[in-house]
């Protein structure tokens, strides 16, 4: 009497793990790539009140004397939607990349 109702959740399961993917959402400029990516995990907390880390800071880039980005990146995989949902969106991670730009050329005399 359960085995139709075990073929059928195993087979629901199959399919919306071998269906799923990830989300990249992508930022990008006209700035020259100065760097290669950089990443860092992020999350939100209590639907996004609480930030962890609160500021992301890019300690390269401001050695560089950069003055921004050329692309950033925003990507959650299965196992991030996977906490979410189960939390019910309590906690939610992230994985942040970017690239810092080139710093722009000295004009005038040195």
């Amino acid at each position: 009497m359960y085995a139709p109702r075990y073929y059928l959740t195993v087979i629901l399961l199959t399919a919306s793990l071998s269906l799923s993917s990830c989300v990249t959402y992508r930022v990008q400029t006209k700035k020259l790539e100065g760097t290669e990516y950089e990443q860092q995990r992020v999350s939100s907390i209590l639907w996004g009140i609480l930030q962890s880390p609160k500021v992301v800071t890019t300690p390269v880039c401001d050695s560089l004397g950069s003055s921004g980005m050329s692309e950033v990146y925003i990507r959650r995989n299965f196992g991030d939607f996977l906490l979410s949902a189960v939390t019910i969106g309590i906690y939610n991670p992230a994985t942040l990349k970017w690239k810092c730009s080139k710093p722009c050329p000295k004009t005038g005399p040195l």
